[in-house]
């Protein structure tokens, strides 16, 4: 009876871990962070610049001025975005992108 009670309490520990480590996964795991932040910078930075007054286009990603509230939101901008400049992304690009935005600004899990 022990060892059943046992062997119950370690299926539901990994059960519990398997769960919580899913729950906290990285919303772009096959991003790139580094060539996301080359793709954003060659792409991106110039026109957040030119929207934002003094030219620092990388307060629209602060807490106060962002509108993307979600992965989801996060990932259709960055795709809105690259159709926009017409920049011919790619799945992988457009990953690699979300990917350095969230973990340099969002924080989405």
């Amino acid at each position: 009876m022990e060892l059943r009670r046992s062997i119950v309490a370690a299926l539901l520990g990994c059960g519990f871990g398997l769960l919580s480590s899913v729950a906290s996964a990285q919303p772009f795991p096959k991003g790139v962070v580094a060539k996301g932040q080359a793709l954003h910078a060659a792409k991106c930075v110039s026109c957040h610049n030119s929207m934002m007054p003094d030219g620092k286009g990388e307060e629209l990603y602060s807490e106060f001025a962002r509108k993307m509230t979600t992965v989801a939101q996060l990932k259709g901008m960055v795709e809105f975005c690259a159709n926009r400049t017409r920049s011919g992304w790619f799945e992988e690009e457009i990953n690699h992108v979300s990917r350095y935005l969230n973990d340099t600004y969002y924080q989405f899990k």
